[in-house]
């Protein structure tokens, strides 16, 4: 553990390089590579509050050099410290090695919700290949709901082809979030094989936001053949989110409602 002035002075001089303080500094402010190597070895600080802080400040600097120090502090014992160096991680996301990709795939199976979707941010963020997260496909059928749901939100984010048949298996989900994520991902992928399950689901899900979602994603990619079903949405759902939706999503076919 380094001393109290230690940390006080790189805190300090953490503050002085965003130019949170409003004083003046006589010294010239220090290179970010300076101050990233002074907030490393904090991210192993005995003090929670100062690790995450560390991970946190090492995001906002964006130095790749912390890369491999942020992977390791993934495992951290505490929630929130890993929770912030996933965010970290999402920020420095065109420098991630193909090793650090992998450390934040496994970690869409982190016990905390906050954590898994920080990591969900993260890999939003990054260039990661359809090889890395097609294991995805295998991890989903042997998870626990909130994983797979978390699995569901992070493909949900890129347009891989092999995506499509998770999102099935996901909106057989018990978990209306994961439907809903679901049927965003089949709305992101544009896959027209996704048409006729958008249409089933606006009009036979339980769940309000995935019938809300249905609409949306066939307001922007539905064709004459998904008029029917739209009207008999509007004209039929008690819900006024679903009625909206449907109405909108009529009016961008090209339908007067």
């Amino acid at each position: 553990m380094l001393p109290f002035s230690t940390i006080s002075s790189t805190v300090i001089g953490v503050i002085g390089f965003f130019g949170l303080i409003g004083c003046v500094i006589e010294s010239p402010p220090e290179s970010p590579e300076t101050v990233t190597e002074r907030l490393i070895p904090l991210l192993t600080d005995v003090q929670p509050d100062t690790r995450r802080t560390a991970a946190l400040s090492l995001g906002k600097i964006g130095d790749p050099q912390s890369i491999p120090a942020l992977v390791l502090a993934l495992s951290d014992q505490d929630d929130q410290v890993r929770q912030s160096s996933a965010w970290a991680l999402g920020t420095m996301g065109d420098s991630l090695s193909d090793q650090s990709l992998v450390a934040l795939v496994q970690h869409l199976t982190d016990p905390s919700d906050s954590v898994k979707q920080a990591v969900v941010l993260a890999l939003g963020r990054t260039a990661a290949q359809e090889a890395l997260l097609q294991v995805l496909t295998e991890a989903y059928p042997i998870s626990t709901i909130d994983t797979q749901r978390t699995i569901i939100q992070s493909l949900a984010h890129f347009e891989f082809p092999f995506s499509y048949s998770v999102y099935l298996q996901a909106l057989e989900s018990p978990d209306s979030l994961t439907r809903q994520s679901a049927i965003a991902g089949l709305g992101e992928l544009g896959d027209p094989r996704g048409l006729p399950v958008l249409r089933t689901h606006l009009l036979q899900d339980t769940s309000v936001g995935v019938r809300s979602e249905a609409a949306f994603r066939l307001g922007k990619l539905g064709t004459s053949a998904d008029v029917l079903a739209l009207k008999q949405a509007m004209e039929t759902d008690p819900t006024p989110n679903v009625h909206f939706w449907a109405s909108w999503a009529l009016v961008q076919i090209g339908q007067d409602t």
